[in-house]
């Protein structure tokens, strides 16, 4: 107790030595007139200097560990925690569907914003093509194999209606080889196949 109010005091100290260049800082309070809060010297550099100061000495963050430190410290950690990650998904069911369907303004406004801010090519060309070999031939061939064979029941129940519906599908008769009226054919299966995947 006593070292967190020591603490506040040098806090409330910092704060009060910053609180004479946020007074003094210049702005108009003329009728019509715009306050700047970006230029050199004004009121926002000296309110952000003060809650940097007030944070460091606040909380005492003192990042003493390299990256990549850090980074082995992720894996170390987060690497065994695949039986927490279990136990917390196991009754979550429920709330992440409606916490997801609750969330689809704010992920079509994302998406919005990350097509005019060309997110996507940006993303690509940050991870390169070595990236992509080197996950692929990693981590993606290795789960692979296991990842088909955990899809079994999926696949038939995507790959279901759509042979369900070509069972159904009267094509036009075939005609000779070569004869253009064939396309009607390729025509009707593309635009069935297409009419399942839109649920029509």
């Amino acid at each position: 107790m006593t070292r967190f109010l020591t603490r506040l005091f040098y806090v409330s100290l910092v704060l009060v030595w910053a609180s004479g260049p946020l007074l003094a800082a210049p702005f108009s309070s003329a009728p019509g007139s715009i306050v700047s809060l970006t230029e050199p010297g004004t009121l926002a550099d000296w309110a952000a200097g003060a809650l940097e100061l007030f944070g460091l000495v606040a909380f005492g963050i003192v990042i003493r560990k390299d990256v990549a430190a850090i980074a082995k410290k992720f894996v170390s950690r987060a690497s065994v925690a695949g039986p927490d990650y279990t136990a917390g998904i196991e009754n979550s069911g429920s709330e992440w569907e409606t916490q997801t369907k609750a969330s689809e303004g704010n992920f079509e406004a994302g998406v919005q914003q990350a097509i005019a801010d060309k997110r996507f090519g940006k993303g690509v060309s940050a991870a390169g093509q070595a990236k992509f070999v080197l996950r692929a031939k990693t981590l993606g061939s290795q789960r692979y194999g296991p990842g088909i064979q955990a899809s079994e029941a999926d696949f038939a129940k995507g790959v279901g209606p759509s042979i369900e519906a070509l069972r159904s599908l009267d094509l036009p008769p075939r005609r000779p080889k070569g004869d253009p009226g064939n396309m009607a054919r390729a025509q009707a299966v593309a635009a069935r196949l297409r009419g399942v995947k839109l649920g029509k």
